[in-house]
C-alpha cells in the first residue's frame, strides 16, 4: 500500500506524533503560591488587597496604561466598560457579527442594542466601511474584536469614532500581548478588556481585566461593581463621590484571589510564550501554502498577533472539485489531523436577534421603535455569510511549546486530502446516486 494513499482508504496515517497538550501548563511555583494562598485562609478579597493590587500595577505596566480594574472574568470586563462609556438603553453599539457570544452580550448587559456590521475578509475582524454605514444617531459605541489574535484596523476605527464623538471599548480577549503599528491592543481604544479563562493565553482559570487612561471611566467602572472599602480609596471625581456607599449595580465583579495570583506568575511568561506561537504559526503556516482547497490564517504587515487563540483555516471547495466540507474533514480527520468546523457562530442569525420577542417583554427591542424594527435576516451581512460556512479550526495548535514535527504531518495529511479531492468528490458523487 503506498503512503500516499489515503488513510480511509487503507493507507497508513499522516500523523504518527502523538503529543499530550496540557493546557494551561502549571509550574510548581504557581501551586505552591495558591497552596499558600488556601493554607492561609485567604480566599476572598472583600477591600483590595495585596493579590488584586499587584496584579492590576503588574498588568497597568504590562500595557503602559495608568489605570487596570481586575474582573471576575472578560465578561464582566466588558460589562463594566460598556456601563464606563455610558451605554444605556436604546444606545446602540457597533459588534462584529462572527464573534464570542460575550462580544454582543455585554451590551444588553448594559441596557444597549447590538448593531451587527461585517467583517474584513482576510482578517476577520470588523470592516471599518460597513460599520461605518450602520453609525446612526442613536450610536454610542464602537465594540471591535481582535479576533483569533489579529488586531482589527484600529486606525481606521479611531478616526471614525473621534470624528462622530463615540467611545471605543477593544476586545482583546483573544490578543494578549498582540500590537497594532507598534501599540499594544487594549490600549489603543477609550477601553481595553481581556479574558484570563483556562484556555486563553494567560490562563489564570477565570478572571478579567478593564484597563484605560481615561479616570471617569475608570471610576464609573468601579462603581458599578466594586466594595465600598475600594471606593473609597480610589474614587476622586465629585460626580462619583455621592455613589461610594452604594456605588451603581451592587454587581460582585472582584476577581478571585487564587486567579489573580496565578495570572500575577503567568504575566511575565507572556511574551516568551507568544514567541513560541508565533514560531509554530509561521512554520505551520509555511507548510500549509499553496495547497490548494484551503487558506491558512493572513497576518497584516502592521501587527502582530498575540493570544494566539485559534488558527482559522478557510475552506476553499471550489479549487477542489467542490468537495463537501464534511467529506474533506472526514478524509483529513482519518489521517490524524484534528481540523474541525470553527466552534463561534454568527450572532446577528442567531434566535436573541432575530426574533421580536425573545425574553420578556420584547426584550432587548423594547426600548424604541427604531430598535424594534432592528431584526436580522439572512443577507444582512454578506461578507460575514459568506465566509463564516467556509471556517475551520486546526484544534491543539497553539500551545506554548515546539511542535514543528507535528505541524509537517498535519500538513501533509492535508495535502494528501487535497490530492485526492477529485477522487473523493467521484466516489461520493456515486454513492449519491446510489442512494
Amino acid at each position: 500500500m503506498s503512503d500516499s494513499e489515503l488513510a480511509m482508504f487503507g493507507g497508513p496515517p499522516a500523523v504518527t506524533i502523538q503529543k499530550e497538550f496540557r493546557w494551561p501548563a502549571i509550574s510548581e511555583d504557581i501551586v505552591q503560591a495558591v497552596a499558600g494562598v488556601v493554607r492561609r485562609g485567604e480566599l476572598s478579597d472583600t477591600e483590595y488587597g495585596e493579590p488584586m493590587r499587584l496584579i492590576e500595577e503588574q498588568w497597568g505596566k504590562y500595557l503602559g496604561v495608568e489605570f487596570a480594574l481586575s474582573r471576575v472574568d472578560g465578561t464582566a470586563a466588558l460589562h463594566s466598560a460598556c456601563f464606563a462609556a455610558g451605554v444605556g438603553p436604546g444606545d446602540e453599539v457597533l459588534v462584529p457579527s462572527y464573534t464570542w457570544v460575550a462580544s454582543a452580550g455585554c451590551i444588553l448587559a448594559a441596557g444597549g442594542v447590538p448593531v451587527f456590521a461585517d467583517i474584513d475578509p482576510r482578517t476577520y475582524t470588523l470592516d471599518p466601511a460597513d460599520l461605518e454605514r450602520r453609525i446612526t444617531p442613536r450610536t454610542k459605541a464602537i465594540l471591535p474584536v481582535h479576533l483569533w489574535g489579529h488586531p482589527a484596523e484600529m486606525d481606521d476605527i479611531m478616526g471614525i469614532a473621534r470624528a462622530r464623538h463615540l467611545r471605543v471599548i477593544e476586545d482583546a480577549s483573544h490578543a494578549h500581548g498582540g500590537t497594532y503599528k507598534g501599540r499594544k491592543v487594549g490600549t489603543i481604544g477609550d477601553i481595553g478588556c481581556f479574558s484570563m479563562q483556562a484556555s486563553k493565553s494567560l490562563p489564570a482559570g477565570e478572571g478579567g481585566m478593564m484597563v484605560t487612561n481615561d479616570r471617569r471611566l475608570f471610576e464609573r467602572a468601579l462603581l458599578l461593581a466594586q466594595s465600598p472599602g475600594r471606593l473609597k480609596l480610589h474614587i476622586q471625581l465629585p460626580e462619583h463621590r455621592p455613589f461610594i456607599d452604594t456605588g451603581f449595580g451592587g454587581f460582585k465583579y472582584r476577581m478571585n484571589v487564587l486567579n489573580a495570583v496565578i495570572a500575577r506568575l503567568l504575566l511575565p511568561r507572556l511574551e516568551q510564550l507568544n514567541a513560541i506561537r508565533q514560531k509554530n504559526m509561521d512554520h505551520l503556516g509555511a507548510r500549509l501554502a499553496g495547497i490548494p482547497g484551503i487558506r491558512p490564517p493572513y497576518t497584516a504587515p502592521h501587527v502582530t498577533r498575540g493570544g494566539f487563540y485559534g488558527y482559522p483555516i478557510l475552506y476553499q471547495p471550489e479549487e477542489l472539485d467542490n468537495l463537501p466540507m464534511e467529506t474533506f474533514l472526514n478524509a483529513v480527520a482519518a489521517e490524524g489531523v484534528p481540523l474541525k468546523r470553527d466552534r463561534y457562530m454568527m450572532l446577528h442569525l442567531c434566535a436573541l436577534y432575530r426574533e421580536r420577542n425573545p425574553v420578556g417583554n420584547g426584550w432587548p427591542w423594547s426600548f424604541s421603535e427604531a430598535t424594534r424594527a432592528m431584526r436580522y435576516k439572512p443577507g444582512d451581512l454578506p461578507v460575514t455569510e459568506a465566509l463564516y460556512p467556509r471556517l475551520l479550526h486546526l484544534e491543539s495548535w497553539d500551545k506554548a511549546e515546539p511542535c514543528e514535527d507535528l505541524f509537517d504531518q498535519y500538513a501533509l495529511g492535508i495535502r494528501k486530502v487535497a490530492g485526492s479531492a477529485r477522487r473523493l468528490a467521484r466516489l461520493r458523487s456515486r454513492s449519491s446516486c446510489g442512494d
